[in-house]
């Protein structure tokens, strides 16, 4: 009977070992459900797509997948049906900075404020006389547009267990601190909360909870695959874990590393119930590498391979049919009615109609992306978030917006430093919603050497936001130098105010059309006076007719797009108040030097072209062209021709030439050049301009290039910083024979 016993105990021993050694054991003989977790760790998570295209090539498919963050992306993606492939197409096709930008592309912005659009340095909103900050410093609008793109094929998923691959991501309760296993309801929302880096991505409140990065105390979730059934788990860890004390130098990185006590304790545990890990070798990445994609995701296949002998025996003893599905992002959805709503109650915005969807369009998820970005760039809304909701009842879709206003109010600041203007702080406000539900108003002043005023009202005529009236007024005092044969001769105080009253038509996604009347008046006395200078003021009206188009990709070092400003203004009923000096006190008046104050007509084209040869290398073409017709007014309204930067009223640029260096009455340039990139938003540019100047359309033959002639050339350096542009030019010209330096940093008023 003892041997029996012992015999027995033997038996028993042997076939607990395993389940003794749980978490350690890699050679189970059977596997009944196999889990994949994927940490998080930003960019580094994109190594993940490379672990699981080694998976993928032998055959081995989780029945369970997790994760955080990154890792819930990608984890997201696979689980709903995506291939290693296409996920991989996906993140190196992606354009990371604009999916991470607090902005919307240019494209989106209505033509007539792309040129101005995002050009302040900070904008804080304000509501019932209170600063309103955000939760973090990206809401992330084309964060969530992908993600709604990603998975909208999901729509009639609330249950992920019920997903191609059941699937839960996790994400952290702000109020309690604990883990929140995300595992039901919009897949969208699950994936942007599991990702919500605290301070940099705004919160995400889903069901009832406000919730953050699952990453600060749950970011390798193997646990909850095995609470999902799965007794096999490969994992995939990212993240770089806590810093070593010697790294820790500054009270930043100390309160930075406190803020992973909670994951680095649970980390411990998740490591031990995984059967196969997988830490791919980041070393030279950050979590912010998302521009070297291919390098990350080769990492991850190379340490999937590291582990080859332990998944290949694992793809002998279990191996599943692989789901396949056709085109995820190209499939087409009904859309049987649409409504908005806006905390909890159902609302129409006076501006639905610029989205250009309704109610029984057949479409794909880039053409509701598309409609989220006309509403989102009416400024009106923080964020845009819709779900498709099947109603099975009547077999129908109801596409449901839900938008979070923005506060009516905002506040925004600038700095800008330039060799002509010197130092100036800008300060402006802006309101949505004055007065009237479609009109916007705003005013903006600049502190410096040079002080300017701006403000103005627009009120559009439609729910289609295609016509509006604007009223606008601007001031501005600034000291500008005279020339003669290319030398300084005296320095001019002058200060100019500008009524305008217009009416705006687009004339399609690009240009707009403007018609109306300004009211200047224009002061003149001179700081350094000459042998002649001219005191007083001028006072009349312009009427104007003006077209604009605008399709650059960007207003900070563009890379490819048209801008064009074609003018064309009478000038009438001016009214002048101006006085001769001479030398020695005495004075004159205007008529003896025969500068007449008279109606004239003035014409001004601007037309650029920026076109991308590659990622890094563009080139830009300009032409530049203005005419006084019938004028006699010295330099009073004539174009000043010089300066690399496009600033100045009735200016043509021309490197090789200060700002003011000709005034003339007629003006026609050429220029080309090219811009490379030479990565971490360092730019590198050079261009060489041509032109002709004072000519006499009735004597064209009289032109030479002694007399009317131009030529210039600039090589300059330029850096895109939060604060805007900042750039250092160096140009020369034979006609002056002198190289000018010029720096500009920030956007200019």
């Amino acid at each position: 009977m003892k041997k029996g016993y012992i015999l027995l105990l033997v038996f028993w021993m042997l076939f607990s070992i395993p389940v003794i050694t749980y978490g350690q054991n890699h050679e189970r003989e059977k596997i009944s459900k196999l889990g994949l977790t994927l940490s998080g760790g930003g960019a580094k998570g994109l190594a993940h797509i490379g672990v699981l295209m080694v998976l993928d090539s032998l055959g081995i498919q989780a029945e369970v997948v997790t994760g955080t963050s990154m890792g819930s992306i990608i984890g997201g993606m696979y689980a709903s049906g995506y291939t290693p492939a296409e996920i991989e197409q996906f993140a190196l096709n992606m354009d990371w900075d604009k999916l991470f930008s607090a902005k919307s592309s240019l494209d989106n912005i209505p033509p007539q404020d792309r040129e101005n659009y995002a050009k302040s340095l900070a904008e804080v909103s304000l509501y019932k006389g209170k600063i309103i900050l955000p939760t973090g410093a990206i809401e992330g609008q084309q964060l969530w547009n992908t993600l709604n793109e990603l998975f909208l094929h999901e729509y009639k998923t609330t249950d992920f267990n019920q997903m191609t691959i059941p699937f839960a991501c996790v994400a952290t309760d702000v109020e309690t601190g604990l883990p929140v296993v995300l595992n039901n309801g919009n897949l969208t929302s699950a994936i942007r909360a599991s990702m919500a880096i605290p301070s940099i991505f705004t919160t995400v409140f889903r069901d009832e909870r406000k919730l953050i990065d699952g990453g600060v105390v749950k970011n390798f979730p193997v646990s909850v695959a095995r609470d999902m059934g799965a007794d096999y788990i490969i994992g995939v860890n990212v993240s770089q874990g806590l810093r070593k004390a010697d790294e820790l130098n500054t009270p930043v990185d100390i309160i930075y590393q406190m803020g992973f006590y909670v994951d680095a304790h649970n980390f411990i545990y998740d490591k031990q119930l995984t059967n196969i890990l997988i830490e791919p070798d980041l070393t030279g990445y950050s979590a912010a590498s998302f521009n070297e994609a291919a390098g990350i995701i080769k990492r991850g296949k190379e340490a999937a391979m590291l582990k080859i002998d332990e998944l290949s025996q694992l793809a002998g003893q279990y191996k599943i049919k692989q789901n396949k599905t056709p085109a995820i992002r190209q499939q087409y959805f009904i859309i049987d009615s649409i409504k908005f709503v806006s905390r909890g109650k159902e609302v129409k915005p006076s501006h639905y109609r610029k989205m250009g969807i309704k109610a029984g369009d057949t479409v794909k998820a880039q053409d509701i992306t598309r409609a989220v970005n006309r509403l989102y760039a009416t400024d009106n809304y923080n964020r845009i978030q819709y779900t498709l909701v099947p109603d099975k009842a009547k077999n129908k879709n109801i596409l449901i917006f839900e938008l979070t206003h923005k506060p009516d109010t905002r506040l925004m600041a600038g700095v800008n430093y330039s060799t002509f203007n010197g130092v100036g702080i800008m300060a402006g406000w802006r309101k949505n919603q004055f007065l009237l539900p479609n009109a916007q108003a705003y005013a903006k002043v600049l502190i410096g050497k040079n002080p300017a005023v701006s403000a103005g009202i627009s009120a559009f005529l439609n729910d289609t936001r295609k016509s509006w009236a604007s009223l606008r007024f601007d001031s501005h005092r600034f000291e500008f130098p005279l020339f003669e044969n290319f030398r300084r001769v005296s320095e001019y105080k002058q200060t100019r105010t500008n009524t305008s009253l217009s009416y705006n038509l687009t004339t399609g996604k690009n240009s707009y059309l403007s018609v109306g009347s300004d009211y200047f008046y224009q002061y003149l006395k001179p700081r350094i006076e000459s042998e002649l200078s001219l005191k007083g003021s001028v006072k009349g009206f312009e009427t104007h007719l003006q077209w604009n188009y605008f399709s650059l990709d960007r207003n900070l070092f563009p890379q490819s797009g048209r801008r064009i400003m074609l003018r064309s203004s009478l000038f009438h009923n001016q009214n002048p108040n101006l006085t001769v000096l001479l030398n020695e006190g005495q004075t004159s008046s205007v008529n003896e030097l025969d500068i007449k104050i008279e109606n004239f007509i003035q014409t001004y084209l601007l037309w650029e072209s920026y076109r991308a040869f590659n990622t890094r290398l563009s080139s830009v073409k300009r032409v530049q062209f203005g005419y006084n017709f019938l004028y006699k007014q010295g330099f009073l309204n004539s174009f000043n021709v010089g300066g690399t930067s496009l600033f100045l009223n009735r200016q043509v640029t021309f490197s090789g030439l200060n700002e003011y260096e000709i005034l003339t009455n007629s003006i026609f340039t050429l220029s080309y050049g090219l811009q490379y990139n030479l990565g971490k938003n360092i730019y590198l540019s050079g261009n060489a301009n041509a032109g002709a100047y004072s000519f006499d359309f009735k004597e064209l033959k009289k032109i030479t290039y002694n007399n009317n002639g131009l030529l210039g050339a600039a090589l300059g350096v330029g850096y895109a910083s939060p604060l805007g542009p900042i750039e250092i030019t160096f140009s020369y010209s034979p006609q002056t024979d002198k190289i000018i330096g010029y720096v500009n940093l920030g956007w200019v008023f």
